[in-house]
């Protein structure tokens, strides 16, 4: 397996129908080398990990949001982590996008998507609240400032700020899943494999 990633168990396992996704361990390098494994993040009282891709004008919009409430948090307890899963993007210039933008979030680079796979992320910009246990207690957009139509001067609802607020209650958030705007990513075997089911099923019948 490629050097840049090591998956210390599988990604994540689906739990139980009703229950939230449960991520297990994993180690990706990010923009500057340095390794970030999940584990080491056991004392956290959440994880937040928000999708990047280069040149995404979603996800450079959302920065000033995501700082913000990483203002807010980190001092909490809160972890805070960005995650690329792009093929197109490597580790050169994911620095370089990060450098020219002011990134100072530690962006884990998953050039073999196993870790994006896993966690099903489809677009970036899509925020994922790790609860202290690792499971996904929120996914979906930071709050409802941007959308595809409009961007608004500030926002009326903010989604993640909730969700952490829930978690460090030990509750878990009112809105769990929401739909994030964000830029696409193709993931080659996954998009594949999902192929290659619906073959199946077609043919079965």
């Amino acid at each position: 397996m490629d050097g840049r990633i090591a998956l210390i168990a599988a990604a994540c396992c689906w739990a139980p129908v009703g229950a939230a996704l449960q991520v297990d361990d994993f180690a990706l390098l990010d923009q500057r080398g340095e390794k970030h494994e999940l584990g080491a993040y056991a004392d956290a009282k959440a994880v937040v990990l928000m999708v990047q891709g280069n040149g995404c004008p979603v996800v450079r919009n959302a920065l000033p949001d995501l700082r913000a409430v990483r203002a807010e948090y980190e001092r909490l307890g809160v972890a805070f982590l960005m995650i690329n899963s792009n093929l197109q993007d490597r580790t050169e210039t994911i620095r370089a996008e990060a450098e020219e933008f002011g990134i100072d979030f530690p962006i884990l680079v998953d050039e073999t998507q196993e870790v994006g796979t896993s966690l099903a992320l489809t677009r970036t910009a899509e925020v994922l609240v790790l609860d202290p246990m690792r499971h996904i207690a929120y996914r979906g957009p930071i709050n409802d400032r941007l959308s595809y139509e409009r961007q608004r001067a500030a926002a009326q609802h903010h989604y993640l700020a909730d969700a952490l607020d829930a978690v460090l209650a030990g509750e878990k958030p009112a809105i769990e899943a929401k739909d994030a705007i964000g830029c696409l990513i193709n993931f080659t075997q996954r998009d594949a494999d999902q192929a290659a089911e619906r073959r199946n099923a077609h043919a079965a019948h």
